[in-house]
């Protein structure tokens, strides 16, 4: 109550110079906190991140010893090919592998799902990602590297370190034999349509 007798006793010009001190001071915390445009980066890096989170998915997980171990299963892989590949390729046969010239401590690896079109050898490949325990993510950034082989039973991804740059036919090459490879931008193996 003591406080109440003390400001009736200030002038009203100190209460206005104070009431309008302190809404200034609020009014240049809000400007500052509202900025647009870096409001705009924060919600965009933002949507960002949980656009990668949610279509990041586990594919294996890396043991010290043994090759790695498959955290989803190769039928569900093979079915997500075959819906990438999208023009009636089977994929019968799913792999993550290392990149095989690779350095030891700065290993790549890929996952590969091989299969036939109308007779004709067909393998995508796309790098996963390291999460630094051991645990293999595909990511829907990832590239795909694609072979389409014409009279080669099998062709094979060239590696130059652990980055794939091209193709060439496997065993019991014929003739005008070719392995067709392309690099496409992103896939879309675990995205909803």
């Amino acid at each position: 109550m003591r406080l109440l007798p003390r400001l009736l006793g200030l002038s009203p010009l100190s209460l206005l110079a104070g009431l309008l001190l302190l809404t200034s001071c609020e009014t240049t915390r809000t400007r500052e906190s509202s900025d647009p445009v870096r409001e705009a980066q924060r919600l965009s890096d933002e949507a960002a991140d949980r656009r990668s989170a949610l279509v990041s998915k586990q594919i294996a997980q890396v043991v010290e010893a043994g090759p790695p171990t498959f955290k989803t299963a190769q039928s569900v892989l093979a079915s997500a090919f075959i819906r990438q590949f999208g023009d009636g390729t089977v994929v019968d046969k799913v792999l993550v592998r290392p990149a095989p010239s690779a350095p030891k401590e700065k290993t790549t690896y890929y996952l590969i799902g091989m299969g036939l079109k109308d007779g004709h050898f067909r393998a995508m490949a796309l790098p996963l990602r390291d999460s630094g325990s051991g645990s293999l993510y595909l990511t829907p950034d990832a590239e795909r590297y694609v072979l389409t082989g014409t009279g080669c039973p099998t062709c094979v991804f060239d590696f130059e370190g652990d980055r794939i740059v091209g193709s060439s036919c496997g065993d019991n090459v014929e003739a005008g034999s070719t392995c067709t490879f392309q690099v496409l931008p992103e896939n879309s193996l675990f995205t909803r349509r």
